[in-house]
């Protein structure tokens, strides 16, 4: 929402923080005017461990330069009966009670999308009306008159004959769609060894780096020259991939897409037999999380394991059992060697969000994919816990895991609490570790230093030319 439609002229802009890492916000902390800044505390449960821990940062924060208007600042959209209702009516200047039978990845037309999209200052009406025609085409009981139970069914079906991993692109004006749907579409069908794995923000290339298990949607708007991506998709259609095509007339027509799309999701799941609105490993990583952070208050230690894989340049972490390794470059290229049929690769960054950086890394992307010729998706941690996190540990079980995690440059503390940002936000990588291990999952964490963002890029260009 906030990078597809930003602010209107003369109202705020919208900054969505999701991260712990401490760097990511000091970044956001250095570029905000606190006196002029308000704060969206937003958590369906009320007690997500990331939306807590920044809330209280900014709120004492914010209490040490204007401590009689901190209130005005802060609002919070949660469900009715949470923590956060509670605290929201004592603290904060209003509390918006979303439906509680409106799951969180299904809630894009619900408070959680609507209240920031309103204080951008756009059209709250034009855009939900602009949905209704597909809500009435979902309700009608025509299954073939509901483009969404139409989409889910055909990605459902296409599922179950292995072709299962979905490869969203969008034309430039809505790039971030993808993101959307991908949280939507693993979270909601990667469990009991099943699922649809979303593919997003892929550079597009030619058909003969594609394995067979790729289905590809395009969602533009018409008036995106988009020529050179469509050309691509056509080479791929008449090779005989199959292509899902949505265009629409302008951006305010997406609260139709969300719609659509939650339909189909749900469709899909049903017809691969799972229940789409639970997300029972996303739990997993975050009790993992919890169990670190209290044996660190005991002990003070923290650590992936207890002997490193390698150490050299970097140190190394993992379960490959190829060795001896003569360098970085040979552990990860152990990793590269688990590849099975049908199987992808994740690339899993525990840095800060910053376009330098996913540049880089949606480099390494596309070069890993042209040499394994799998799926390879990319997610900052611990943001994408709450996406493809789910289809990691609950999907299918051909997944490779490489993990990124930096020394953050600075710390931050959490009120309240006697562990730090930084204590956190590497509890959460080695949480996520952990469960991947627990599971047989071929997986190396490569832990960086404080000049990540240099090392990082080295460290791409090696990658990518083995």
């Amino acid at each position: 929402m906030s990078l597809t439609f930003r602010n209107a002229p003369g109202f705020p802009e919208f900054i969505v923080l999701d991260s712990t890492d401490p760097d990511q916000i000091n970044d956001v902390t250095t570029h905000i005017d606190l006196s002029s800044t308000i704060f969206i505390v937003a958590s369906k449960s009320g007690t997500t461990m990331e939306t807590d821990s920044l809330a209280r940062f900014f709120y004492e924060k914010f209490k040490t330069i204007d401590p009689l208007s901190c209130r005005e600042h802060f609002v919070a959209i949660t469900d009715r009966g949470t923590w956060l209702e509670e605290y929201s009516e004592k603290n904060y200047s209003k509390t918006f009670l979303n439906p509680s039978d409106i799951g969180g990845r299904y809630s894009a037309l619900s408070y959680f999308g609507i209240v920031p999209f309103a204080l951008m200052g756009h059209d709250v009406r034009m855009f939900l009306e602009r949905s209704l025609d597909v809500e009435t085409s979902c309700k009608s009981g025509n299954v073939l008159s509901s483009p969404g139970v139409e989409v889910g069914a055909l990605l459902g079906m296409l599922a179950l004959s292995g072709i299962d991993k979905l490869t969203v692109q969008t034309s430039s004006s809505i790039q971030s769609l993808g993101n959307w749907i991908e949280q939507l579409i693993a979270e909601s069908t990667g469990k009991q060894g099943k699922g649809i794995l979303p593919v997003v923000n892929e550079q597009l290339t030619t058909p003969e780096f594609y394995s067979a298990d790729r289905v590809f949607v395009y969602i533009g708007v018409r008036s995106d020259a988009e020529v050179e991506k469509e050309e691509k998709l056509q080479a791929l259609e008449l090779q005989g991939y199959p292509i899902i095509k949505m265009l629409i007339d302008d951006i305010y027509d997406l609260s139709g897409v969300f719609y659509t799309w939650e339909v189909a999701t749900s469709a899909a799941a049903a017809v691969l037999g799972i229940d789409p609105f639970d997300e029972p490993n996303v739990q997993e990583s975050k009790e993992n999380t919890r169990k670190i952070l209290r044996e660190f208050e005991l002990t003070h230690q923290m650590s992936f394991d207890n002997t490193p894989l390698f150490k050299n340049k970097f140190t190394i972490f993992g379960n490959i059992k190829t060795q001896p390794f003569g360098d970085e470059i040979d552990v990860i290229h152990s990793l590269f060697q688990q590849k099975t049929a049908g199987g992808y690769l994740a690339i899993m960054a525990y840095l800060p969000r910053r376009r330098s950086l996913e540049k880089e890394f949606l480099k390494l992307q596309s070069a890993i994919r042209d040499k394994l010729r799998i799926p390879v998706t990319f997610g900052f941690g611990p943001r994408y816990l709450h996406s493809t996190g789910q289809f990691h540990k609950g999907g299918g079980s051909d997944g490779l895991f490489l993990q990124f995690v930096h020394s953050p440059q600075v710390n931050l503390p959490i009120p309240g609490e006697t562990y730090t940002f930084a204590d956190l936000f590497r509890a959460q990588a080695i949480g996520d570790y952990n469960a991947l291990k627990s599971k047989g999952k071929p997986i190396l964490s490569i832990q960086l230093g404080k000049n990540y963002e240099d090392e990082i890029t080295q460290l791409i260009r090696e990658v990518t030319s083995i």
